[in-house]
């Protein structure tokens, strides 16, 4: 975007500030300055002139001899362009002129000169020998009257152009700034940052704003709140007033004609997009509406552009007027036969005016101001400063100002706290000066007190500033950060690692130290992956991905297992025989529709792993092969570490997940009032480990982290004298039923024995076959007894060892001590 200081100069009295602080005041407030542009005319003494006759150079057959009225007599200059003709107005630079050199780049003086034998009355220009780079896209001579009309002949060049001693800013409003896409919005900015009086009222319309016979409406509420049309009739198309064009080619656009340069006008100086349509092709009615998909528009480039149900149209009652805030259309457009005019000023939603430009691949000046969101409460005295420059500059009377929506927002208050500046910002800033800012930056005082003061957002804010914390942003930008300073935060407490965190390290610590490699495998799995592995994909909570890169990768995972296995599959058919590893991932399950503030998917932590082949030196001892226990006591030593070792216990599921081995897996469950299942482990599937193809054992298991995580209890170490007196160790066999379990047995052992001297059991040895009663088993248990106060009698042992025998033989059917 770019702003004349001259223009500036108009709402804010800033003409003895150097250009480079201004510059340098709005880019260290947010605005930044991307070039400052001296419009000095880079040439001197050049004037309009017209070819009256072109006759072929007597000596060269590439050269032309144009001759020239330059309204002061006639002059006969040698050329070789080819695109210059008989009636054209060029640029005519006489003997003495300063222009620049094609070639080098450089300004010279033109001097005599005589070529081919024909003396050449001074110089036909181009663009790029007056410094106007991209004037004109054709080469040649800069052909003026097909830029401008009715040209005089004689006058000054800089005058046709409107290029006077200026200052043209370079900026680069951010996204959320909307208001400062318009002179009188970055006019305010200078204001506040240079404390300079702001000189703007809006104008406002005493006389009826509804009457005549135009009507309009917003069919699709989505697409705009307010919409309104000004009627003003016989109007004269003319060239636009010199201040005008040169402000307007100050800011980067092209005078056109006197409807079109007012237009522009006041979409640079207000910021409001503003469309005139000829009236007499409009049967007296317009809406706002989606297009239909598969209608078409022809736009005023003369290309027919397909709309979609995207795009949003000001329609007739029949067909598409144009393209609402973004392309007019060519069957309504103003042109030199117009004598009635319809003028459109409009707030057209910034989200749907978006997908409406992209919907038709173009993006115009009006476009960008709507998107970002212009101010809805000026679209009215935009329209009005419009009117009433058509009736001074093109002759036009004001019939009728037809509306329709709503211009006016709900009002927002803030109340803002001096303590809370000094919060934030770590320094004092007086609530005078505060309050200045924001007045100067248009936020109107409703209230103070020696705490605080109250304002009201004005309407071009209300987009974003909404709460105290965007009033102390505006302070602090235009108070000056460099006025802040640099201080390091102030460190109350040092950085606490969370129990969750310390026990995730411990199990982790805990992995690598079994020899377990850490692994971390893709979020996504898909039907073909967990049916490969015989791991079951429920479609009704599965969180399905909508552009899937393949069908491997088109959920996110249930089960952390089929990526595993997919590990596994991997390395042992590179060779690499012998591996343990395990991962802690996410799984993820839909639960309930998802809403703006919920997803509607539990996302929860699972451990997994896998034990394969042998970690220790195969050279040395290549008989150990891990087996169903490793894996147990792996999982044992897990709980262990996380305090839960008496609260959790296995036992032979019921139904196993189809990828263990039925007989050779067991659930964990952890104990409480209602006992949760935590995972399972246990021995591959054999036709799994067939269609794995592979030739050795494997052993997985997958927990519930989260759960884990959140029952897990805190361990304190504390000091313990060690005993003087030596554990003593006690074996009985027990013949029992197939069913009845270790818990069980060790349930009955605890109950019965002296807490003060029982230190534990195990089991070391499980029997059946030749010799044990079918249904049963032979379980060999050792106990371990110690009294850390006295050495143990063997009267005192004999004694616990049968009570402990009785308990059994009464608690546990089917019990024989052997």
């Amino acid at each position: 975007m770019q702003v004349s200081i001259e223009w500036l100069n108009e709402f804010v009295d800033i003409s003895d500030i150097e250009p480079e602080l201004i510059a340098h005041k709005l880019t260290m407030s947010g605005l930044e300055v991307d070039k400052i542009e001296v419009t000095k005319p880079k040439f001197t003494n050049i004037i309009t002139a017209k070819i009256t006759a072109l006759g072929l150079h007597p000596d060269a057959d590439k050269l032309q001899l144009a001759t020239v009225d330059t309204g002061n007599g006639v002059k006969t200059v040698v050329c070789g362009a080819k695109n210059i003709a008989v009636g054209q107005i060029i640029p005519y630079a006489s003997v003495g002129s300063v222009v620049f050199s094609r070639k080098t780049g450089e300004e010279f003086t033109l001097t005599p000169a005589i070529i081919r034998g024909v003396e050449s009355e001074g110089m036909l220009c181009s663009s790029d020998e007056l410094g106007l780079e991209g004037l004109q896209d054709e080469d040649g001579i800069l052909i003026l009257d097909r830029l401008y009309k009715d040209i005089a002949i004689g006058q000054k060049l800089e005058e046709l152009l409107g290029l006077s001693d200026d200052v043209i800013l370079h900026l680069a409003p951010t996204a959320n700034r909307g208001d400062q896409m318009s002179v009188i919005g970055v006019a305010r900015e200078v204001s506040a940052l240079f404390d300079r009086k702001m000189n703007f009222s809006p104008l406002t319309y005493e006389g009826k704003l509804k009457g005549g016979s135009f009507e309009v409406e917003i069919k699709d509420p989505e697409t705009a709140k307010y919409y309104s049309i000004g009627v003003i009739k016989d109007i004269k198309i003319k060239p636009s007033p010199d201040f005008m064009q040169r402000r307007i080619t100050a800011c980067g656009m092209r005078p056109i004609n006197n409807i079109v340069d007012i237009t522009n006008y006041v979409l640079l100086e207000y910021g409001t997009p503003l469309h005139a349509f000829d009236l007499d092709k409009l049967e007296g009615y317009l809406c706002v509406r989606y297009a239909k998909e598969g209608e078409k528009i022809t736009t005023i480039d003369e290309v027919e552009r397909k709309l979609t149900n995207e795009s949003v149209l000001i329609a007739t009652r029949d067909r598409c007027a144009c393209i609402a805030g973004v392309f007019g259309g060519n069957d309504s457009e103003v042109d030199d036969k117009t004598k009635n005019i319809a003028l459109e000023a409009a707030y057209f939603t910034p989200h749907t005016n978006r997908k409406s430009a992209r919907s038709v691949g173009y993006r115009s000046e009006a476009s960008a101001r709507f998107e970002r969101g212009i101010d809805l409460e000026m679209v009215k005295p935009a329209l009005l400063r419009a009117l009433d420059l058509i009736t001074k500059y093109a002759d036009g009377k004001l019939e009728s100002i037809t509306e329709t929506g709503s211009s006016e927002l709900e009002p927002v208050e803030i109340t803002l706290r001096s303590a809370e500046v000094l919060r934030i910002l770590g320094i004092e800033i007086e609530q005078e000066t505060c309050i200045n800012i924001l007045q100067n930056l248009g936020f109107e005082l409703l209230g103070k007190n020696d705490a605080a003061a109250k304002f009201k957002v004005p309407s071009f804010r209300a987009g974003d500033v909404t709460r105290e914390i965007d009033l102390i942003e505006e302070i602090s930008r235009i108070f000056g950060y460099e006025k802040i300073a640099p201080t390091l935060p102030k460190i109350t407490e040092g950085a606490e690692v969370s129990s969750e965190e310390r026990e995730i390290k411990k199990i982790n610590e805990l992995f690598l130290s079994y020899g377990f490699s850490e692994i971390i495998t893709s979020s996504l799995v898909g039907k073909g992956l967990c049916g490969e592995f015989l791991c079951e994909l429920d479609d009704s909570s599965s969180v399905r991905v909508k552009n899937p890169q393949s069908e491997e990768h088109t959920t996110l995972c249930q089960s952390l297992i089929p990526n595993l296995l997919s590990v596994v599959k991997y390395n042992f058919d590179n060779g690499n025989k012998n591996f343990w590893f395990y991962e802690t991932g996410k799984v993820y399950n839909a639960k309930t529709p998802a809403t703006r503030e919920n997803t509607g998917v539990e996302e929860k932590r699972i451990l997994s792993g896998a034990i394969f082949g042998s970690i220790n030196n195969e050279i040395w001892n290549n008989k150990t092969r891990p087996d169903f226990y490793t894996l147990k006591g792996t999982v044992e030593a897990l709980f262990e570490e996380v305090g839960l070792t008496g609260r959790v216990i296995y036992s032979t599921p019921s139904t196993a997940p189809g990828y263990l081995h039925p007989a050779q897996c067991a659930k964990v469950e952890l104990l409480g009032k209602t006992p949760t299942t935590l995972g399972y482990i246990g021995k591959v599937h054999p036709i799994l480990k067939d269609n794995l193809k592979l030739n050795q054992d494997l052993y997985i298991f997958e927990l519930d982290l989260e759960t884990i995580l959140q029952s897990a209890a805190p361990t304190l170490t504390k000091f313990k004298k060690l005993p003087q007196t030596g554990i003593v160790q006690r074996d009985i066999a027990l013949g029992v039923d197939i069913e009845t379990t270790y818990e069980q047995i060790l349930k009955t052992i605890k109950k019965a024995a002296d807490k003060n001297i029982f230190k534990t059991a195990q089991v070391f040895d499980i029997y059946q076959g030749e010799n044990i009663e079918k249904g049963k088993k032979s379980v060999a248990i050792r106990l371990f007894l110690q009294d850390e106060n006295a050495t143990l009698t063997d009267s005192q042992i004999e004694a616990e060892v049968n009570k402990i025998k009785t308990a059994l033989q009464n608690s546990i059917s089917g019990l024989a001590l052997r």
